[in-house]
């Protein structure tokens, strides 16, 4: 059934009872001292009730399911410019199954991690997380091999990293594992301790175009997750301007930069917005930043520039956010190994193709 709701501060929730409109829910909340307390039902994509084999409880908005926590809870609301109406369809897991069935079994033939469904509700694991039942898949892949995402390879290389921190590990040796996770090859390193701090400090070589925006996130990272074994950081800092992304997709460069995004598991996005959401929409996608999808680049006012780590997981990302990003006229651009699309964020996430620059 579908209903009214609200989206708050990255929380799906229905309007609360004895409301028929958002308008009324809006003229209510504004009438109210702050923060103003409502019981409703927040609604989530994934219950975590997972059965041995079977996945159960897990959906993708705006569609969720019933039946597993549905009582009322009381929340708060500090922002009402801030909240954003939406509507929800809430489904029983049977439904749910029968209606993504049938999706898989029309929509993704073609794709190249698709396997026939059997009877079994096992063999609907692995849809539940990707495809929405509008259809909208972010993670369809119809080329082989399946792309790389550095986002998972820089979680090896951190494994890695702390796995070894009590080994006296040599400048050959660290250059050796970011060859192996990374396939990233430096011109020269140095390793030094400054403080109990163990830093490879690297030189990219010069006719490669996306390694020393790399090794900015790459310091990024390091710095927090392995900051106990080593950080790695260049040699020469490295500012990024809108000047430098526009000379790596510039037409010139074209076909090294997709050669590399490629090698690399990487790709360029630019998020632009209304100029005055700037601020609420950094704060809405600080999670992304913090997990280490996006690595932001160049801000100016109504535009981000990032270097996205994770393809399918980031447009997933902002299509959850769709209520607030649509709201603020928001696009997103991703400028990636095989195309340059712009995305209307929106649930269905329309896109359209754009040239490089000039």
């Amino acid at each position: 059934m579908v209903y009214q709701g609200f989206y708050y501060l990255e929380q799906y929730m229905l309007l609360p009872e004895g409301f028929e409109s958002f308008d009324a829910f809006m003229d209510d909340l504004k009438s109210r001292e702050l923060p103003a307390r409502y019981e409703t039902l927040v609604l989530v994509e994934n219950h975590h009730a997972r059965n041995h084999s079977v996945i159960k409880g897990q959906s993708m908005a705006p569609y969720f399911l019933s039946g597993y926590h549905d009582d009322l809870s009381t929340i708060q609301i500090t922002y009402p410019d801030q909240v954003y109406p939406v509507q929800v369809e809430l489904i029983d897991q049977a439904e749910y199954n029968t209606r993504l069935r049938a999706l898989i079994n029309k929509y993704c033939p073609g794709c190249i991690k698709f396997k026939p469904l059997s009877n079994r509700v096992q063999s609907l694991n692995g849809h539940f997380e990707e495809l929405p039942l509008d259809c909208t898949c972010l993670f369809r892949e119809e080329i082989k091999p399946s792309r790389r995402e550095m986002h998972s390879m820089l979680f090896g290389l951190g494994g890695s990293l702390n796995r070894e921190k009590s080994r006296d590990q040599t400048k050959e040796d660290y250059l050796y594992i970011l060859t192996l996770y990374l396939y990233l090859r430096y011109e020269r390193a140095e390793l030094t301790r400054e403080n109990d701090t163990k830093y490879l400090t690297v030189t990219c070589k010069k006719k490669e175009l996306l390694p020393p925006l790399l090794t900015n996130a790459l310091e990024t990272y390091t710095s927090s997750v392995t900051a106990d074994a080593c950080i790695i950081r260049p040699a020469v800092p490295f500012s990024c301007t809108e000047d430098t992304i526009h000379s790596l997709l510039s037409v010139k460069s074209q076909e090294l930069y997709r050669k590399e995004c490629k090698k690399y598991g990487v790709s360029l996005g630019c998020l632009e917005f209304d100029s005055a959401a700037q601020e609420e929409l950094k704060e809405s996608l600080s999670e992304l930043v913090k997990r280490y999808w996006l690595f932001p680049l160049v801000e100016q006012s109504g535009k981000i520039w990032y270097l996205v780590t994770d393809h399918s997981h980031v447009l997933k990302e902002l299509r959850y956010r769709s209520p607030l990003l649509q709201a603020k006229n928001a696009t997103f651009t991703e400028y990636d190994q095989y195309d340059n699309l712009r995305y209307e964020i929106s649930f269905l996430m329309k896109r359209t193709q754009v040239p490089n620059f000039a």
